[in-house]
């Protein structure tokens, strides 16, 4: 299930990728389907090949974060599959490229908060160079955008128990 906002939360929604290794860039894909549809003023878009340091300050400044990314894990359902992530003080070779948790404990460290993230993972199959999407990876981000719009857009349904706006997969 996407995740939910209350009213007046600002959410960030965050794609990773490559674009220029096929299905290696369908979280860019997904932010830049989302740019064309124009998002709400409560809703932050970026994309970038990878996490960084910076980002933090980004996530700093919001609510709730959607990280939007391809995975290879075999047992990942189609069309997509989201969840929570949580802040993970990690040891890494580089400062260059940081997991998602690490960028969230980064960003509590600094910031003294970091919002509540989420990771929506949506299957890759093909990694040529310079190559179209392929044709299960269209139909996963297909999916998945048919069910982000309502969220982002605050046309879900809102839980009255909860105030907060959702939609059911």
């Amino acid at each position: 299930m996407m995740p939910s906002l209350s009213p007046g939360e600002r959410l960030l929604i965050y794609g990773i990728g490559n674009v220029g290794r096929q299905d290696d860039g369908l979280g860019v894909r997904f932010v830049e389907h989302l740019e064309r549809l124009g998002p709400p003023a409560h809703v932050t878009l970026e994309a970038n090949y990878q996490l960084a340091p910076e980002d933090a300050l980004q996530l700093a400044d919001h609510d709730v974060v959607l990280f939007v990314d391809a995975t290879v894990a075999p047992d990942a359902p189609a069309p997509y599959v989201i969840a929570p992530v949580l802040p993970a003080s990690e040891i890494s070779f580089s400062s260059h490229a940081l997991s998602m948790g690490s960028l969230l404990a980064l960003c509590t460290r600094l910031y003294g908060r970091a919002p509540r993230a989420y990771a929506m993972a949506l299957p890759a199959y093909s990694f040529e160079v310079n190559a179209e999407l392929s044709e299960g990876a269209r139909g996963n981000l297909e999916q998945a955008m048919r069910d982000a719009w309502p969220a982002c857009a605050g046309t879900g349904q809102e839980d009255a128990s909860t105030g907060r706006h959702r939609i059911a997969r």
